[in-house]
């Protein structure tokens, strides 16, 4: 017989992991829409020197997450206090109206001064949801509800390469990266809507489920936290483990957001096409990863092995990157080894999130979370811009992508070095 925490499950996962899933969506198609813009002409529009343009390009994806950093502990707090519906609204609605404004830029400094905007308002979602998750679902649920969620990145890739070249096919690259944020800019707006009205806050506040249901779910919430690390979140933040998993954090998403804001020029670069053919082949890669994402995620949760496969894929990832590079000069083999990269470089971030809300409860895993995302997502500053330096000084991307591949090797090995699991 099954029982009420079994009974639930369902109820849980269709009320939501689909809406967070679809606001992550958003999220990441705001984040990355920069990426197909930077092929389609953006700066050379904006009149940036094609030489220029790689050094441009990545300090502007990176102001991005400079501004990322601001909120994340605070908002986490808040969202462990009052709940993810407000603060989550206000976040979209912000964002919503700033990528709207990206699409009428004429000036360079008008886009660093929007990603840097941009970056603040999208800070507390990303590690909210993390957090959120943790509030919802038990130890054994973690990472596949964190995939579930964590899928709408790669997925997002495939619906963005879509969107990204059906408008360049339609309206060309000019003005067609324009009408990019211009229409993704109002999905966001939509976005605010969804959050407010439909997410549930707490279980207390589940109408959904039954009392019954949501007392065995308290009850079993109550039977993990005391198993977990009892400190207050200041002290967690000096937590060893919180540390090392920062550090991992940073070198993954250094080579992540390497991987995402190059991805369409990259491949520009190496097959030799335009804008629009280059953002639909960059599907192929975040097709792979979408489906992978999750049945990593699944065996990691099956096993109870969250560090070892975090610290595997990030291998997986830094050989498909180094052999990619070393092979650029044959397109098909090239592409087929960057598309491989694309299983470790997103599938990761599930089984790596689990860690963390096996330890750390309330306050202080709200804290940590908050801190190792905020640090973490300064790889959003390094990589892109690791990445557009080598190709300005070097004319190509191969060095890119090496330097991609030693991060998630670096990854793999400070994974093993945390002791909690």
């Amino acid at each position: 017989m099954k029982s009420l925490i079994d009974l639930s499950r369902p109820k849980r996962l269709v009320r939501i992991i689909p809406i967070i899933f679809f606001l992550y969506l958003i999220n990441f198609l705001d984040r990355v829409n920069i990426s197909y813009a930077i092929d389609a002409g953006m700066f050379q529009y904006l009149g940036v020197a094609s030489s220029q343009v790689g050094i441009i390009a990545s300090l502007a994806s990176s102001l991005f997450f400079v501004g990322y950093f601001i909120p994340q502990i605070f908002s986490n707090l808040g969202i462990n206090r009052y709940g993810v519906r407000k603060i989550f609204a206000i976040a979209f609605t912000a964002w919503g109206i700033i990528t709207i404004l990206t699409g009428f830029v004429t000036a360079v400094v008008q886009v660093y001064v929007l990603r840097f905007l941009l970056g603040i308002a999208e800070g507390p979602f990303y590690a909210g949801v993390i957090f959120y998750l943790s509030i919802w679902f038990l130890k054994p649920e973690r990472a596949t509800a964190n995939s579930l969620f964590n899928a709408a990145i790669p997925i997002s890739g495939i619906i963005g390469g879509l969107i990204a070249g059906s408008i360049f096919a339609v309206y060309g690259d000019y003005p067609g990266w324009r009408y990019l944020f211009w229409y993704e800019g109002i999905l966001a707006l939509i976005g605010a809507l969804i959050a407010y009205f439909l997410l549930t806050d707490f279980p207390k506040d589940a109408k959904w489920l039954s009392k019954e249901e949501k007392e065995a779910l308290e009850r079993a919430k109550a039977e993990e936290e005391v198993e977990k690390v009892k400190v207050s979140w200041v002290s967690a933040l000096a937590h060893r483990d919180v540390i090392l998993l920062a550090i991992v954090y940073f070198l993954g998403v250094t080579s992540l957001y390497g991987y995402s804001i190059w991805l369409p020029s990259i491949i520009s670069a190496i097959a030799k096409v335009n804008a629009s053919i280059a953002s639909f082949l960059s599907i192929i890669p975040y097709v792979i990863a979408s489906i992978s994402l999750i049945i990593i995620a699944w065996y990691a949760d099956k096993h109870q092995n969250h560090k070892i496969i975090t610290s595997i894929v990030f291998v997986i990832a830094g050989i498909g990157l180094a052999l990619s590079a070393a092979t650029e000069s044959i397109f098909i083999i090239s592409f087929i080894l960057f598309a491989i990269a694309a299983i470790g470089i997103y599938s990761f971030l599930s089984p790596f999130w689990a860690v963390p809300q096996k330890f750390l409860q309330g306050d202080a895993a709200a804290a940590s979370i908050g801190l190792i995302n905020a640090v973490g997502n300064l790889g959003g500053i390094a990589g892109p811009i690791i990445v557009g330096f080598l190709k300005s000084y070097t004319g190509s991307f191969v060095d890119g992508v090496y330097a991609m591949a030693l991060f998630s090797f670096l990854a793999g090995i400070v994974m093993i070095l945390v002791k909690k699991e």
